[in-house]
């Protein structure tokens, strides 16, 4: 087997080429992408540790504002108890009120009623009275107007008496 050293040779400066290169392209990576990257990373890292101190801070005042909140609530409860309490007696009060000025105004309406009733039976009672005497005169007419024969002047006053009757039993009615 030969060997052949010019063939060694080339190859191992194809291999120091190769390594140059991948040397100048990790120092080109480095020096555009890496530091660059390094950079955002750290900016981004401060960006975020402020943001947590913030929320942090955020946090203990709404805590704080959480109990002065609670207090508030506590203090708005009792005031609430207070002005239903109030308002309560305050709705006892004017029903009892309210039921006074009823009585008064329904004893007030039941004797106007009453006055009201005693005119309406006055004023019935002269309507029948008016009546009868118009009854009477009729009857009387008639009975003139015709021979007084006795049967027929015991049917007329019969049916004066019925019809005096039915007048008076609708004055009664209409009195009660």
């Amino acid at each position: 087997m030969d060997f052949e050293w010019g063939r060694i040779i080339d190859f191992n400066w194809t291999l120091v080429i190769s390594l140059l290169e991948f040397g100048v392209l990790l120092i080109l990576v480095r020096w555009i992408l890496w530091k660059p990257a390094l950079q955002y990373l750290d900016k981004r890292r401060e960006l975020i540790a402020t943001r947590m101190a913030t929320a942090k801070t955020s946090e203990e005042k709404a805590t704080e504002l959480v109990g002065q909140r609670q207090g508030e609530l506590n203090a708005a409860k009792k005031e609430s108890v207070q002005i239903l309490e109030e308002a309560r007696q305050r709705a006892e009060r004017i029903a009892h009120d309210a039921k006074v000025k009823a009585k008064e105004e329904a004893d007030r309406i039941l004797a106007d009623a009453r006055v009201q009733v005693e005119h309406e039976r006055e004023r019935l009672v002269a309507d029948l009275k008016a009546q009868y005497a118009e009854m009477v005169v009729l009857g009387t007419e008639q009975v003139l107007r015709r021979e007084v024969r006795i049967e027929d002047h015991r049917k007329l006053l019969d049916q004066l008496l019925a019809e005096i009757d039915e007048a008076a039993l609708d004055g009664v009615k209409e009195i009660r």
